[in-house]
């Protein structure tokens, strides 16, 4: 019994690490520590996957966790820049990429400074990740009708910021064109 811990903690890694990371680094926006943030996300599930009731959810515990996990660093980071110990966020882009893009990058995650914590969490998981509205509600911990405001404060907020914004405002209106 004891050598089938290990191995269903790896299997849990393998499975789930790449959701993790990616969960991470687009609420966040910062590579620089995800992997410390994906170590403790991944020691917060193992910790608590014995609570969860139902094997069928755990995708969405998992989720869950690395959701919590960024909301606690996203304070910490408010916390942070705040008292002047943290600047900008670098962006989680690796290899040669259009100047352009790298530039529109920037300006959606500056936008996404501005919106808070909780606004942040449910816009990314909704119009980054494509998340349904109730599994946006779960992963953020809040009831439908909860994520539902979040998300119409978030939008309006991002969207007045956009429209501020020459290179977000020149994003937004291309997206538009190519839906």
């Amino acid at each position: 019994m004891a050598d089938e811990q290990p191995k269903a903690v790896a299997e849990l890694f393998d499975r789930y690490v790449g959701l993790v990371r990616r969960t991470l680094a687009r609420t966040l926006g910062n590579a620089v520590d995800l992997d410390d943030l994906a170590q403790d996300t991944f020691l917060t599930i193992i910790r608590r996957v014995r609570t969860l009731r139902d094997p069928l959810a755990l995708r969405s515990f998992v989720v869950s966790v690395a959701v919590r996990t960024a909301r606690n660093e996203l304070r910490k980071r408010a916390v942070r820049r705040f008292v002047g110990l943290e600047e900008a966020v670098s962006l989680p882009i690796a290899g040669p990429l259009d100047a352009a893009l790298v530039e529109g990058v920037r300006h959606v995650y500056d936008a996404l400074d501005r919106l808070g914590t909780e606004a942040r969490l449910a816009f990314v998981l909704r119009h980054v990740e494509g998340y349904e509205l109730s599994e946006t509600a779960q992963a953020c911990g809040c009831s439908l009708a909860t994520i539902k405001r979040r998300l119409s404060r978030a939008e309006s907020r991002f969207e007045a910021i956009a429209q501020a914004d020459p290179t977000l405002r020149e994003l937004i209106d291309l997206a538009r064109r190519s839906a």
